[in-house]
């Protein structure tokens, strides 16, 4: 069962656990993330591939990838991770967080949270290691109907608004609830978004490992 894992921009040392890797996020803090993993922009899977060679023979190393491609369909996609010898994914970057207009505007040009699933269960059936993020408990449903059982439950971008924020730390808890109800014996794990703080507690408490943030942002300069 996975238990403790990092998101990281590129492979490094760990003593064990797991690591999330998406060279996608590289150079940015986590509300920066939050911003760019999750609108289907630039080439998040040409860096990924690009240094899928980096993350060997390890089905411990997730590749972060945006499984919503509209340019590598699924099988596509995951024969390419494949020939590159990855063992394992997540959709991360990933749309999941994505709601209202803009959700419905992506889905007419098949970027959405279904077409994630789809190429995630494709990975499975290929005997890779899989990871889904979900945001919202009719995700976490959905996931689980598609036949994944290790979910990471991944807050909604921080909102200056404290009620808001309150919020979404509550949809997180309820999301992994969701999955406890739907599927007892899956493997639900909590992203400690740093920018939470304490509201995030009752997640972890209900969850069975915890992914920390572990990418390195720029530097600021003095001035």
């Amino acid at each position: 069962m996975l238990k403790s894992g990092e998101i990281v921009d590129r492979v490094t040392r760990r003593s064990g656990g797991f690591q999330i890797v998406c060279p996608h996020f590289a150079g940015l803090g986590v509300d920066e993330a939050d911003m760019v993993g999750c609108l289907p922009i630039g080439d998040a899977n040409g860096a990924m591939l690009a240094a899928a060679g980096t993350l060997g023979d390890d089905d411990k190393i997730f590749a972060g990838i945006l499984a919503a491609d509209p340019f590598r369909p699924a099988p596509m996609l995951v024969g390419l991770l494949q020939d590159a010898g990855v063992r394992a994914v997540v959709n991360l970057p990933t749309v999941a967080r994505i709601t209202d207009g803009l959700a419905e505007a992506l889905s007419h040009a098949g970027v959405d949270y279904a077409s994630e699933l789809a190429t995630l269960a494709r990975a499975a059936e290929l005997g890779l290691n899989v990871l889904a993020v979900v945001a919202t408990g009719a995700q976490a449903r959905q996931a689980i109907a598609a036949g994944l059982r290790q979910l990471l439950v991944y807050p909604a971008p921080v909102e200056a608004d404290p009620a808001s924020r309150n919020h979404a730390a509550t949809i997180a808890l309820d999301t992994a609830q969701a999955i406890r109800e739907a599927a007892p014996d899956a493997t639900v794990l909590a992203f400690r978004h740093p920018s939470y703080g304490p509201l995030l507690a009752p997640l972890i408490a209900a969850s069975d490992g915890v992914v920390e943030w572990a990418v390195s942002g720029r530097e600021k300069s003095a001035g």
